[in-house]
């Protein structure tokens, strides 16, 4: 009995060290973000890999918080960050892959889920250029998300339409070509699917933004077209 109040006694020393020390969600967060802000003004001096560095740091912040705050709602947003920096920031792939496949594993009925088996396809096809894992990909996406439910999201449309595209070995303006040549409308309507098809032709191959972007505000706060009185 003596031996375990003794070996208390030591424990008891450490654990409470251990859980001062701990950053909370909030903290950490808010290091993560200011790396990212130094990142970019690193980036935009062209600093490149004064750069990089900054931003292998705030990924492992980001890490650091999913080891010690799995549970936390803010999880499925900070897989998709790491991801993000993977794909945009770091030019790491595989591990851009990797996060967002844990990420559509861990936190299945999430919004940052379903564009992180997105982005799985996107990059495949885009960025290394695997046409049969993309379509893999794509076709798993598909399954678990035939439509949109959101029709500001397009998510699905464009899966089925890059999905159409290496099935059929075919670019997105063939497709456009065919389905111009299989409609018959008239000329004011036909102007206005034309003009429609040339935007989606833009869209197509560009990622859909990230749950939680938001360009349409200003940096000041504002909406476009808004002026701060």
């Amino acid at each position: 009995m003596q031996k375990i109040k003794i070996l208390v006694l030591l424990i008891m020393p450490a654990i409470l060290l251990t859980s001062c020390s701990k950053e909370s969600e909030e903290t950490m967060l808010m290091n993560a973000k200011t790396k990212m802000e130094e990142a970019r003004k690193l980036e935009s001096e062209n600093k490149l890999e004064d750069a990089k560095k900054a931003y292998t740091e705030a990924v492992e912040i980001y890490k650091k918080f999913l080891a010690e705050y799995a549970p936390s709602q803010k999880a499925p947003e900070v897989y998709s960050n790491i991801a993000k920096i993977y794909v945009d920031n770091l030019r790491d792939f595989p591990n851009a892959i990797k996060y967002y496949d844990e990420l559509s594993q861990k936190h299945p009925s999430t919004k940052e889920a379903k564009y992180g088996m997105f982005m799985v396809a996107f990059i495949y096809d885009e960025m290394l250029k695997d046409k049969d894992k993309a379509k893999e990909s794509y076709k798993k996406f598909l399954d678990k998300y035939p439509k949109d439910e959101d029709a500001n999201e397009k998510m699905s449309e464009s899966a089925r339409m890059m999905l159409q595209m290496l099935e059929e070995n075919r670019s997105i303006e063939d497709i456009i070509k065919n389905v111009q040549k299989d409609s018959v409308k008239t000329d004011s309507k036909d102007t206005k699917e034309t003009d429609t098809k040339e935007t989606d032709k833009k869209d197509v191959k560009a990622p859909p933004e990230a749950p939680g972007d938001d360009k349409k505000v200003k940096d000041d706060g504002t909406p476009p077209g808004d002026t701060k009185q």
